[in-house]
């Protein structure tokens, strides 16, 4: 990786990346031994530039970086730029903030620590200033972090057993999709060792869920993930463990993982998500308070489509694409008067900060909160549009999972969820009954 032909590779790949997903002007040229100035960052962090590059090009002189952007302060291991992760507001309640995961990844960790700080540092700034407005955090990680773990495949793939077969397929070409072409190594490890699930990124990821939790418990905000890069559709969760018996929406924990992708790219097959399925185990965080596990949402599947087994209702194993909507109005009775919907606008603590009447979790494989309740196709948030579920403030989910492959129109089946809306204060409230906080947190839609 770090040769001078990945390195050029890596640079052009920046390049694009800044014009086709930035929509920002790219450095003035990439890295190439033809020109050694390129071939180190600048007092500035960036590389100098080739004149060769440059020659008959128009290329926009950039003054500063993008407000909405968190440099990195040095460049990657094998490519010569810093890393841009975002930070912006959709609306007037939730805020955005994409991790850049490639630009400082290398096997052993995703970003620097460093990087980690600046990121944290814009996020408490931003939060404070918005002085209580922003009541969700919507953060996009390029792979899942609440996902099944394959430890033990990772083990058997760098064990001395598939030796034999690497040999094999190098003189008969054995098993020939199992392994890499460029260097023969398991195809299948590079993938898993891209995950926060890991061995090599376990440390990594376990701080940054604390640091999410801390962030979430000190501003009272709910934070909700989107990953991809796995190919297939599931949900997952952290959440506290349920003998400590703290409803949902008091829960500063409680984190969904949306997993959406690719719609481009072949899904898995059917026994690689089964398999995956049938490691959808309760884990523990070693924090001693925190459980995870997927959410089993797919009640059926897509247009009677086999896609896995019948049982499997954690992975579905198919092209799919998520749709999220701000939940943004609150339920009336049946006098027309508006209620306080779950969650939003009414706090209850007690004694100890617990409502065990109100908890509906018994463990991570069933409901935690009612807007996991019939999560599914029959869930009001199947159809990729509705707004209402309850929830004021919270998010509406739908996986569109495609039914045929060959159908040109791309039809596709809704598998809908809510999250929770963040709108807890655990740290100084003490009541003994719900009480309803003014109606300044129900405020109208914002575009």
């Amino acid at each position: 990786m770090k040769c001078h032909v990945f390195r050029g590779i890596g640079g052009v790949s920046f390049k694009y990346y800044c014009l086709f997903q930035h929509h920002t002007a790219p450095p003035l040229s990439t890295f190439t031994t033809d020109a050694p100035e390129t071939m180190g960052a600048t007092a500035d962090g960036t590389a100098g530039a080739d004149p060769r590059q440059v020659r008959d090009t128009y290329v926009y002189p950039r003054t500063a970086d993008d407000a909405s952007w968190i440099v990195g302060n040095k460049p990657g291991p094998y490519v010569e730029e810093r890393s841009r992760s975002l930070y912006m507001r959709l609306g007037k309640r939730m805020a955005f903030c994409g991790i850049d995961a490639r630009t400082e990844r290398t096997r052993k960790q995703v970003n620097y620590p460093e990087t980690y700080e600046l990121i944290f540092r814009r996020l408490r700034q931003e939060l404070s200033s918005a002085k209580g407005q922003i009541k969700h955090l919507i953060l996009l990680l390029g792979i899942p972090i609440a996902y099944p773990r394959l430890a033990w495949l990772e083990n058997i793939l760098r064990s001395p057993i598939i030796a034999p077969i690497k040999l094999l397929n190098k003189r008969f070409g054995l098993a020939g999709d199992f392994f890499n072409h460029f260097d023969g190594s398991v195809d299948l490890l590079d993938d898993l060792d891209d995950h926060y699930t890991c061995h090599a990124h376990k440390r990594e990821r376990k701080e940054l869920i604390l640091r999410l939790q801390e962030l979430s418990k000190d501003f009272g905000i709910r934070v909700t993930i989107l990953g991809g890069d796995v190919h297939l559709g599931a949900l997952g969760r952290f959440y506290s463990m349920p003998k400590l018996k703290i409803p949902a929406e008091e829960d500063h924990r409680y984190m969904a993982n949306i997993i959406s992708s690719a719609i481009t790219n072949k899904p898995p097959p059917a026994a690689v998500a089964n398999l995956l399925a049938r490691r959808n185990k309760i884990h523990h965080l070693r924090d001693g308070v925190t459980d995870e596990t997927l959410l089993a949402m797919f009640d059926k599947q897509p247009g009677g489509n086999v896609k896995g087994a019948g049982w499997n209702k954690c992975t579905m194993p198919s092209r799919n694409y998520a749709c999220i909507t701000e939940v943004d109005s609150a339920p009336e009775n049946q006098s027309g008067a508006t209620l306080p919907p779950n969650g939003t606008n009414r706090v209850h603590t007690g004694e100890t900060g617990r409502d065990g009447e109100r908890f509906l979790g018994h463990d991570g494989h069933s409901t935690l909160h009612e807007g996991e309740e019939g999560a599914g196709t029959q869930h009001p948030a199947a159809d990729g549009v509705s707004s209402r579920s309850g929830m004021t403030g919270g998010l509406n989910v739908s996986l569109r999972v495609e039914i045929d492959n060959k159908d040109r129109a791309g039809a596709t089946e809704g598998y809908g969820f809510s999250s929770e809306f963040g709108a807890f204060f655990p740290d100084k409230t003490r009541l003994t009954q719900w009480t309803v906080v003014p109606p300044l947190l129900i405020a109208p839609k914002v575009a």
